[in-house]
């Protein structure tokens, strides 16, 4: 039941980001949009291929979820930059 709710709530938020990477067409949408295509279809290889192997005893879902870290993390890291960047005034030097 959690596997569905979040791979739905994953795929609204690839949707949404996906759309306004493509209207503003700024290249920070692109690790919002890896990150939840990988976590997307991590959620969906839980649900319709539990059982399949990407290598010995690592299934699909882990790995997905494993590639999921990284992007997040750069995801994470550029939204933190963007937000510090408009908080902080204009310096001149």
């Amino acid at each position: 039941m959690l596997t569905s709710v979040l791979l739905v709530i994953f795929l609204i938020h690839l949707v949404a980001f996906a759309a306004l990477g493509l209207k503003r067409r700024q290249g920070y949408y692109l690790a919002l949009v890896l990150t939840f295509s990988l976590l997307s279809a991590a959620m969906a290889a839980e649900l319709f291929a539990p059982d399949a192997m990407v290598a010995q005893g690592v299934t699909l879902y882990q790995a997905l979820r494993t590639a999921a870290w990284p992007a997040a993390v750069v995801s994470v890291g550029w939204t933190v930059h963007r937000i510090l960047t408009r908080a902080r005034p204009n310096e001149q030097t």
